[in-house]
């Protein structure tokens, strides 16, 4: 499998290019070890595909193994909830 520059591996799946902020959360080099951040942007932004995406070049498109193997993504779940009973 080539290695694709992040910025090409995350335009194949939302079909837009990343934010700044996006391409930040990758690391953008092979050698980026993952660490927490706070991502503090208004919603609809892209957080969930700036995260996901950033973590499945890492470890699927490089085989970084500085980067987890598991994703673990937390919904705010009475958001979530208020959101399906609001009629």
């Amino acid at each position: 499998m080539s290695q694709l520059p992040f910025d090409s591996f995350f335009q194949s799946a939302p079909g837009n290019t990343p934010y700044d902020y996006q391409s930040r959360l990758s690391g953008n080099d092979p050698v980026t070890a993952c660490r927490s951040q706070v991502i503090n942007v208004l919603t609809s932004l892209g957080k969930t595909a700036g995260a996901v995406l950033a973590w499945l070049w890492n470890r699927v498109q490089l085989q970084n193994p500085r980067w987890p193997r598991r994703l673990a993504y937390r919904l705010p779940m009475r958001t979530v909830f208020n959101e399906e009973t609001t009629i």
